[in-house]
């Protein structure tokens, strides 16, 4: 029986026809098309073997479709289950548990809180005013990165050199969860595609160069050391996240790479962005993981629980009434190019309120 891979996307226009021109011309018994909804019943089947989701974080629906879609044993990138759950923060956290250099992080009360939903009386476990130096301090002190817990794409960032930066930065946050972070002033910069487990490619990247001119084409950007380090650091984040479609971001100074961002579920694919070489890359490896995930069948939860849905993989699992599936097939990690880059997290901050209170000068 063919089997079914099917994407979720929003307007990119490069990669999602590349990728499925690319597993239909193989011919491996696995085929790829765009998936259309207009509505799912509760329990309700899924027709595919492996989903890719691009676009769910802006989509709730599909979200709502793709974790009904776990149900049912379809392995979907990535797990909706975790993406929902994570932030940066937690990564941030996760990290530094792991071993893995990462600036020093603080997450922040939020500026403000939804009127009519959220009263002084709800705020009562909440210090203030906010002990700001402290935790200027404690990050290095200016200038330093003010940034979201959660989201993505470079939005709500802001490097800030003084106080009344960080006061004006604050200010505009709104109920955006924030957070303070170090800034590191780095040598290089280094964004790794991440496919799979085992698949990754450093680029030379810079955030702060004209969009889509980031990535550059230089494999020898970074030395040997500095390479199998990244490397290696990112293979560790990938497989404790559990994502099988990320990118993870690197600050080198010194020779030490900085974990910056690396929760990216739905990274960008764009080939005008990653040039061509890259876009080559990324579109069959991509093809190599979900048809070898595609194969080796689907995941019925044994028993429906949370980590069960959440790890699938690693989770003991038998499909009642059908043979266990096959091991999924691991796949080796081609060969790379080196990447760095040129920039930080840098835009310009924001100002606080806390307690329904208009914020007070630091």
């Amino acid at each position: 029986m063919t089997k079914k891979i099917g994407i979720l996307v929003g307007r990119e226009w490069s990669w999602p026809p590349a990728f499925i021109e690319e597993v239909n011309r193989r011919d491996e018994g696995v085929t790829a098309e765009f998936v259309m909804l207009g509505g799912t019943r509760m329990a309700e089947p899924c027709p595919y073997d492996v989903l890719i989701d691009r676009i769910s974080h802006e989509i709730p629906y599909y979200r709502a479709y793709l974790k009904t879609a776990m149900m049912d044993g379809t392995i979907v990138i990535n797990n909706p289950y975790w993406w929902s759950a994570d932030d940066k923060f937690t990564g941030a956290s996760l990290v530094t548990k792991l071993g893995i250099a990462h600036p020093r992080t603080v997450a922040l009360p939020t500026h403000s809180y939804v009127e009519g939903i959220v009263h002084d009386e709800s705020l009562r476990n909440l210090v203030y005013p906010i002990p700001w130096d402290e935790h200027i301090e404690y990050v290095g002190g200016f200038p330093l990165i003010l940034k979201p817990a959660w989201g993505g794409g470079f939005k709500s960032v802001y490097k800030v050199n003084n106080h009344q930066e960080l006061w004006e930065a604050y200010n505009q946050t709104g109920t955006e969860c924030m957070m303070l972070q170090e800034y590191i002033a780095w040598d290089k910069y280094a964004r790794c595609l991440c496919i799979g487990q085992d698949n990754i490619m450093p680029i030379k990247f810079d955030a702060n160069a004209p969009w889509p001119h980031r990535y550059f084409d230089e494999p020898d950007f970074l030395t040997p050391e500095e390479r199998e380090r990244v490397v290696g650091d990112a293979h560790k984040i990938v497989k404790a996240l559990g994502y099988d479609m990320n990118t993870v971001e690197f600050a080198l100074k010194d020779g030490v790479p900085y974990a910056i961002d690396f929760t990216n579920p739905a990274p960008d694919f764009d080939v005008n962005s990653l040039t061509q070489r890259y876009f080559d890359w990324v579109v069959n490896a991509m093809a190599d993981l979900c048809i070898a995930k595609a194969k080796a069948g689907r995941h019925v939860p044994a028993e429906l629980h949370w980590s069960a849905l959440i790890n699938p993989e690693t989770i003991h699992q038998a499909a009642p009434k059908a043979s266990a599936p096959r091991k999924r097939r691991t796949l080796h990690a081609a060969e790379t190019e080196a990447a760095s880059t040129t920039a930080t997290t840098t835009d310009a901050p924001v100002a606080p309120k806390t307690r329904g209170r208009k914020a007070r000068p630091l």
